[in-house]
């Protein structure tokens, strides 16, 4: 600001003159904003601290000056730079390496490294051992013969092979006994087993039906037999035990596409009864039934019945199929029919005029619901009661109405015997006629009526009235 303004802007706020001194002091207290030379001047001739000394000297307080800094050095010497307050950014200290721990580590590294090294080689080993005696590869061949009584359990069986060297991990095998549901079906007798064999073999061969003998029989199935009859046939010729072909048609094997056919009902007491094929067949004959009272024979009895009904397969073709579809009919239905024809008729020529008495009554349900056939009720007396005989009267009752054909509708629950071709064909091709009775003497002629009436002169005719 130069002087003129200067004193135009005090004489505007303070409304008093000044008087500035011709040398240019504006007062008492001056400002020196820097004491070095102007461009182009001459030096004072003293140094900046020696006139700063003499301006505030203690003689004149008036002339007190303010100074902030005044460098001892020449008046054109550059200022020393000032400190800078700014702080410094910290720089983060290296974290120190802790060498002790690092040490331990590594070592720890090493002692797992060596344990995993030496489990993973001793399950390696084991591992290896369980798949030879799995498969039977890379052993001994040795030929032992192992001897399975009446009362040995599983475990005692696997304690039999293991001391005889035939497998080498006991635990392993009962294992694989469990996973594949093997406990069962080991026969009693002596078997012939080589060391090198894999598990499934010595299994099977366990199981399989005197395979150290070859003696076999042929047995003729008569048609028209019942279950019970073809299981006693086969006991006879020591197949198996009727008691244990009795366990394989009582329930389905669920191995058949026929079998999805047969209805779940819980009064259908023989499940398989009529799809035994009675026809002649060979097998297998027991040499040590008779010395072992209460051997299982199960599996000789699960082959029996298995030839049988792979044999029922192969009779139902395509055109009987068809046949039952015109009829309105289920294969079982044909087949519980075709088992009353035959039980109920002697001679295949009766077969068809037989089997028209029930298709009349079948499609003139409500004047005749009932078969009314004498066969059902023997079957049931004969064959069913003595084999429930532990159930309750209830139950019994319950099974023996569903075969009666003089009280249920239709057809009954289940077949009764094991019916052949002809009778087959003649429940799938009936003779057309208007018959719904019929009869035989005691000689084997058969009489046919079409009324109740008729039928009763039939009876007297046939000298029957007294058991009618």
């Amino acid at each position: 600001m130069d002087r003129d303004n200067f004193n135009d802007f005090d004489n505007e706020n303070n409304n008093e003159n000044y008087e500035l001194p011709e040398d240019g002091d504006f007062g008492k207290t001056q400002e020196i904003d820097s004491l070095r030379a102007p461009s182009g001047d001459e030096p004072h001739g003293i140094t900046p601290r020696e006139e700063f000394t003499e301006m505030n000297s203690a003689d004149d307080m008036s002339r007190t000056l303010l100074m902030d800094s005044v460098p001892d050095e020449e008046p054109f010497a550059e200022p020393e730079p000032v400190n800078n307050p700014v702080k410094r950014r910290r720089q983060r200290k290296k974290k120190q390496t802790n060498h002790v721990r690092t040490m331990g580590h590594v070592f720890l590294g090493v002692v797992i490294s060596v344990v995993a090294v030496c489990l993973g080689s001793i399950l390696a080993f084991h591992a290896v051992q369980a798949m030879r005696d799995l498969t039977g590869m890379a052993k001994e061949s040795n030929v032992i013969d192992i001897s399975i009584t009446e009362d040995m359990t599983v475990d005692d069986i696997i304690d039999t092979l293991a001391d005889n060297g035939i497998i080498l991990k006991p635990s392993f095998f009962r294992a694989y006994i469990k996973l594949t549901k093997s406990a069962d079906g080991f026969l009693v007798g002596t078997h012939t087993i080589r060391s090198n064999m894999s598990y499934a073999n010595i299994l099977s061969t366990l199981k399989t039906p005197k395979a150290y003998t070859r003696t076999t029989v042929t047995i003729t199935f008569p048609e028209g037999l019942t279950a019970a009859e073809v299981g006693a046939l086969l006991e006879e010729n020591k197949v198996c035990r009727a008691v244990d072909f009795e366990k394989i048609y009582r329930t389905k094997m669920n191995k058949y596409d026929f079998e999805e056919g047969i209805p779940d009902d819980p009064n259908r007491f023989n499940v398989l009864e009529g799809y035994l094929w009675p026809d002649t067949y060979e097998f297998y004959v027991i040499d040590d039934m008779d010395k072992y009272p209460t051997l299982d024979t199960t599996e000789y009895a699960m082959t029996a019945a298995r030839t049988m009904l792979s044999t029922f397969k192969t009779k139902i073709t395509r055109s009987m199929k068809e046949r039952m579809e015109d009829l309105g009919l289920t294969l079982d239905e044909v087949i519980i029919l075709a088992s009353i024809i035959q039980r109920e008729g002697n001679a295949p020529e009766n077969f068809a005029i037989i089997s028209s008495v029930f298709h009349n009554r079948l499609n003139n349900p409500a004047v005749y619901p009932h078969f009314e056939s004498d066969a059902t009720k023997a079957y049931i007396n004969q064959y069913i009661r003595p084999a429930i005989g532990e159930l309750g009267s209830e139950k019994i009752d319950s099974i023996a109405e569903a075969y009666n054909t003089y009280l249920c509708n239709g057809f009954p629950v289940g077949a009764i015997c094991n019916p052949g071709m002809d009778a087959i064909h003649a429940a799938l091709y009936p003779d057309e006629t208007h018959f719904y009775y019929f009869l035989a003497d005691k000689e084997g002629v058969f009489y046919y009526a079409q009324t109740l009436q008729q039928h009763e002169q039939n009876i007297i005719a046939a000298g029957l009235n007294d058991n009618s």
